[in-house]
């Protein structure tokens, strides 16, 4: 617990700081050192935790996460997925671009794209939950609560993005 907050308290902080945003989230990162595994380059793991920067990021500066505390209401990851097609290695700069683009049920659907220039290296989709007082939200109530935050997928072909 300590390690976590020690990780997303300062994240927390540069979010509050850059203030509000829009519908898609844009963290440009570097790899680490501490953040490679014993092939040189990025660990599966450090995917989803920043992943999870580009969820934060996303939810604060859209208002997104304010509404929802407003309202009693939690989002928390119910799915996940990861798809790895280009490695990152040690100090690649890279951008996380993650963005809501609909709903299925009782899930909001979130995709986070890690991008080297217009090349999609992993795509992590991850579905979120919504847990009010009274337990998970019915899949009749999730839309109303997430329908001002959805846009359209980033338009990618061939792990390339597509100019608009």
């Amino acid at each position: 617990m300590l390690g976590y907050a020690a990780r997303v308290l300062p994240q927390y902080l540069e979010i509050r700081r850059r203030g509000p945003g829009g519908l898609v989230s844009r963290l440009d990162r570097r790899v680490r050192f501490r953040e490679l595994d014993f092939n040189r380059h990025m660990n599966q793991a450090v995917y989803l935790q920043n992943a999870e920067m580009g969820r934060t990021d996303w939810a604060v500066r859209s208002g997104a996460w304010d509404r929802w505390r407003a309202q009693g209401v939690n989002a928390m990851v119910g799915e996940q997925r990861a798809v790895y097609r280009r490695e990152l290695g040690p100090r690649v700069r890279y951008r996380i671009e993650t963005r809501g683009v609909g709903v299925d049920g009782r899930l909001l659907m979130l995709q986070s794209h890690f991008l080297v220039g217009d090349r999609v290296h992993t795509l992590v989709e991850s579905k979120l939950l919504f847990v009010g007082k009274d337990g998970v939200l019915p899949p009749e109530d999730v839309p109303a609560l997430c329908e001002p935050f959805l846009t359209e997928p980033l338009p990618v072909e061939a792990w390339r993005v597509v100019a608009p």
